[in-house]
């Protein structure tokens, strides 16, 4: 049986094309009682339902039986072993719809606590040394535009905690250096003026008499912005250092509440949400008989 044959939407499955003679009614025919019951859009149940069926099958070998495939605890055990490559809200959809599946299918299989799926990990900061071997690796870059472009890198990701995309987007005359305390103004979706960490202000101001006012900071000339564009420049340089804008950031965020920083003037500059993302950076600080979480500091801004 070919998949057109079985899939009236048309739904081709191109990882199980070379399965879909075995598995595709199977798959069809769950789909179809699922929708007729919950009143789902066919068309949405069969990523999961497809991915689902062929590891049970292939990986499990678990013969294809509703009552033997549709159970809360095989889909467990797909989320967690068979779906690692998958961020963690493609998990959480699969989830869903195959609960949703079990319960049409299988109703009489017991309700089970389901385990959570683990929240990702936060971005481990830079220690002191790392950041250090990052200061020296971008002043040993191999031409003066290389050795501009990593210090702008490191002086808007370490000095001013932005993210990727901001420090791709951040020019010049976003700069305010009319005093002492450096600022750059973000203008992309979290607007905000931000202050620019001391020891990275005047690294930074030696680089800025090379470039045009206009001109954009980190590898000035681009005509746009992607994430690729900081990866092609570390590829360059071939480090074996891993400089990421995500670490930096995480760095950056850690240092102002060792020093302080009281946590809604923090979330202000940083462009966060909430106080529950600088508890997770709070975890990283060194034990020293004093918390820096937000939550036991209540300075206002």
């Amino acid at each position: 049986m070919t998949a057109e044959a079985v899939s009236p939407l048309d739904y081709r499955p191109i990882n199980a094309l070379p399965y879909w003679d075995t598995i595709g009614k199977f798959v069809t025919d769950a789909v179809d009682a699922t929708a007729s019951i919950s009143g789902r859009d066919k068309r949405s149940l069969y990523p999961a339902t497809v991915a689902f069926v062929l590891w049970c099958w292939q990986s499990r070998g678990t013969p294809l039986e509703r009552p033997r495939i549709f159970r809360r605890a095989i889909v467990e055990e797909f989320i967690h072993l068979g779906m690692t490559a998958y961020t963690r809200g493609s998990r959480a959809t699969h989830r869903a719809t195959l609960s949703l599946m079990v319960e049409a299918l299988n109703p009489s299989e017991a309700v089970r606590l389901r385990r959570a799926i683990p929240r990702s990990a936060p971005t481990r900061p830079y220690t002191r040394d790392e950041v250090a071997a990052l200061h020296s690796w971008a002043t040993a870059q191999g031409t003066p535009r290389r050795h501009r472009d990593a210090i702008a890198l490191l002086a808007l990701g370490l000095g001013a905690g932005l993210a990727t995309r901001e420090i791709l987007g951040a020019r010049v005359t976003d700069l305010d250096t009319r005093d002492d305390q450096m600022h750059v103004i973000v203008w992309e979706s979290r607007p905000r003026v931000v202050p620019i960490r001391p020891d990275w202000q005047r690294p930074l101001r030696r680089i800025l008499g090379d470039l045009d006012p206009a001109a954009l900071i980190f590898r000035p000339g681009r005509t746009g912005a992607s994430p690729g564009q900081i990866t092609d420049f570390l590829l360059r340089s071939r480090t074996e250092l891993d400089v990421r804008p995500s670490r930096m950031r995480t760095t950056w965020l850690l240092e102002h509440l060792q020093v302080g920083t009281p946590p809604r003037e923090l979330l202000r500059i940083s462009g966060l949400k909430n106080l529950a993302a600088l508890d997770k950076i709070a975890t990283f600080a060194p034990k020293t008989g004093h918390s820096v979480t937000p939550h036991t500091s209540h300075k206002s801004i």
